[in-house]
């Protein structure tokens, strides 16, 4: 295991105590696990933190586990160019609660309304 990673992990702990449910590394990968509610929070901190700096959302993805309560998970990849960085950020809901739009932090979470546009 990288202990800059670990540390890195245990800074966005300390800085979002609240936020974070937990954080684990996986593979060599930082991932962390936010509250719900607390996702625009967590995303302006990690893209403003001059120790962080992830400028780019690469991608927002789902999955699908039928077996929870809180069955999908929320997926954001984010790069910070600065740092030579990638961190994972999960949020769990279930079929009836939205998670808060990422749109007003990254530009990207909209890129489907974007391409749809485009391609009509």
């Amino acid at each position: 295991m990288d202990p800059a990673l670990h540390d890195f992990g245990e800074f966005i702990a300390d800085s979002l105590s609240r936020e974070v449910l937990e954080t684990k590394i996986e593979c060599n990968e930082l991932i962390v696990a936010v509250h719900r509610e607390a996702i625009v929070k967590v995303l302006k901190f990690l893209r403003d933190d001059v120790n962080c700096q992830f400028k780019q959302l690469l991608d927002v993805c789902g999955v699908d586990y039928p077996h929870r309560d809180d069955r999908f998970d929320v997926v954001y990849n984010l790069l910070s160019l600065t740092h030579n960085r990638r961190i994972r950020l999960k949020v769990r809901t279930d079929e009836e609660t939205p998670v808060p739009s990422a749109t007003g932090v990254f530009v990207s979470a909209n890129w489907w309304e974007r391409e749809a546009w485009d391609f009509f």
